[in-house]
């Protein structure tokens, strides 16, 4: 086993994918235009609630009644999918993958064996804490196949005493993986954006270079994880993603993607922050349950490194790496691409720095790198009109679909849920507006809070019955599974640690009446500035989020304490 680290060289592989798909344009006036895409579908959307009174009121009442019983519908199953998620979790973790790949390949005598597979694990970083990169190695070093791991320290050059701090990472764990080295990213490379996936990328080729290229070792072998520097994996995570890539009808297209929570210091951070952070891994969990979910890889993934191969790997210019890598294997390689679920908790940190304020202001700046996203969506929409990927038509299109959708509503919903009910009801009123009297009316009157002054009384702002329409009804129904969410996402928090007192815990909960706000300054605002940022052509500069915890401990939500694995019977590569 060897730990020596890499020295830099230009890795040379070339790209067997059978498509190239420019990040960008041809032209920088294209660009500008397809880089207004996002803006003008999110503003276009709240707009409507402003002129379409006027011009279309019919077609908006229609449509607002549409989109309340779509969130109605939609609040329902997420808490469905949530508990059936948190099911599988529990589940999964007390399966015996090895006793359960044997039952399995009894009825496949043409099955690899169990050790067959490598797990090339990448963790890109740039000025993480010592300490933190050690917490997630240490999750490495406690798999059952840790020795069948081959770790790749992604640091960047550019990062004083980068070198120094590998090289004591490298000794302390150089007995727990079947191979660990370090690579160093240069900076200033022609056409690279800093930032995860540029990293990544050239790690992957350094990899190839050490291990394939030598003809050390066979790359149909591999999956690559992209891990982040901050990950605690679960202790049988690399088991189940050795099972699924052995047992997957199609190993070579399928991303396996971990239900990830970000809850390793998630009661250290700030109250307001526990509701946007705390969604975030109900919104992932819930994705992979429901069923006609368009998936995508989130954060830490895998993927065979056959098929990283054959795309190029990372496209050094993106940022978001995650969404971007999965379109682009999408659509340069065809329907079979796909996201596998792999039902175990796998933690990560919330932004923490060393105050409050301070705190807010990066979980801010992290949210508007989240939502730079938005890239994705002209170069989505590009491909889906490239008549040459080998993509059904109605594929390219679901996919930039969702990825519009996704983006302009992470912007846009939160002016639609707060102002669609009331501002057309006030522009009706006040304004001349004419929306159809059926949409107006407000026939049920039941106890509840009410700010009457929306509606236009502000003689009497405050009432203490709920008077319902037909939009405002579906928004009453919608407070049930909210509530559900609420005791979810505490549970999914993972265990209380010693230092919150349960006086505390309890009342840390008095956040969720301040969502709508909160919601505003943590999502949609966020959306908005890096929607504004794209348009204008002024790009994102990566800047790595603070982050860990004023305690050492971890948690890793909806853990099991059995004493042994449960075998499970046999079935399928990604069956629950």
């Amino acid at each position: 086993m060897s730990v020596r680290a890499v020295a830099p060289s230009v890795p040379a592989v070339e790209s067997r994918s059978p498509l190239h798909l420019s990040v960008s344009s041809p032209g920088r006036l294209r660009e500008r235009l397809w880089n207004l895409l996002p803006l003008g579908l999110s503003v276009g959307l709240v707009s409507t609630l402003a002129w379409a009174p006027y011009a279309a009121p019919w077609a908006l009442a229609i449509g607002v009644v549409v989109f309340f019983a779509y969130w109605l519908v939609r609040s329902y199953a997420v808490v469905v999918a949530c508990l059936v998620g948190m099911w599988r979790l529990r589940r999964w973790q007390r399966v015996d993958w090895r006793w359960r790949y044997g039952m399995w390949s009894v009825g496949h005598p043409g099955a690899q064996a169990w050790d067959w597979p490598r797990h090339l694990v990448i963790i890109p970083n740039f000025k993480e804490s010592e300490s933190g990169l050690t917490r997630t190695l240490d999750s490495l070093a406690a798999q059952e196949n840790a020795g069948r791991l081959y770790v790749v320290l992604a640091m960047e050059a550019r990062e004083a005493g980068c070198r120094t701090k590998a090289a004591r990472l490298l000794m302390r764990y150089r007995n727990s993986f079947g191979e660990m080295f370090a690579t160093y990213h240069p900076a200033g490379l022609p056409g690279e954006t800093p930032g995860k996936g540029s990293n990544e990328a050239w790690a992957a080729r350094e990899a190839w270079l050490r291990l394939i290229d030598t003809g050390r070792e066979q790359l149909e072998r591999f999956t690559v994880t992209s891990c982040d520097a901050d990950a605690v994996f679960h202790a049988r995570h690399f088991e189940a993603l050795n099972y699924l890539f052995l047992t997957s009808a199609d190993r070579y297209r399928a991303f396996w993607q971990p239900a990830i929570f970000n809850s390793n210091n998630i009661w250290d951070i700030p109250s307001l922050l526990r509701i946007p952070d705390g969604l975030s891994g109900i919104n992932r969990l819930s994705n992979l349950v429901m069923p006609g979910s368009v998936r995508f890889p989130t954060s830490c993934y895998s993927l065979s490194w056959t098929m990283l191969d054959e795309v190029d790997y990372w496209d050094e210019e993106v940022i978001p790496e995650d969404w971007h890598l999965y379109l682009k294997c999408a659509y340069t390689l065809g329907d079979r691409v796909h996201v596998e679920s792999l039902f175990l908790p796998l933690g990560n940190d919330c932004v923490l720095t060393d105050g409050y304020w301070k705190t807010l202001k990066a979980h801010y700046a992290q949210s508007v790198r989240h939502a730079w996203g938005a890239s994705d969506v002209p170069y989505a929409w590009r491909a889906s009109l490239n008549r040459a990927s080998p993509a059904g038509l109605s594929r390219r299109l679901l996919l930039a679909g969702a990825v519009a959708k996704v983006h302009a509503l992470w912007m846009a919903q939160w002016y639609l849920i707060t102002l669609g009910p009331h501002l057309p009801l006030l522009l009706t009123r006040v304004g001349g507006a004419g929306m159809p009297g059926w949409w107006t009316a407000a026939p049920v009157r039941i106890p509840g809070p009410n700010l009457r002054f929306l509606s236009g009384d502000v003689t009497h702002p405050i009432d203490l019955h709920v008077t319902l329409g037909i939009t405002t009804g579906l928004i009453y129904f919608c407070l049930f599974p909210l509530l559900a969410l609420i005791v979810i996402e505490y549970r999914l928090r993972g265990p209380r640690p010693a230092h919150v007192g349960l006086p505390v815990a309890i009342a840390q909960l008095a956040v969720w009446p301040l969502m709508a706000v909160i919601t505003f300054f943590f999502a949609s605002l966020p959306a908005l500035h890096a929607q504004l940022k794209l348009a204008a052509g002024r790009g994102l500069v990566y800047r790595v989020a603070e982050k860990g915890s004023r305690r050492v401990a971890v948690s890793v939500p909806v853990l099991t304490s059995e004493p042994a694995p449960e075998p499970i019977a046999a079935g399928g590569g990604g069956g629950s």
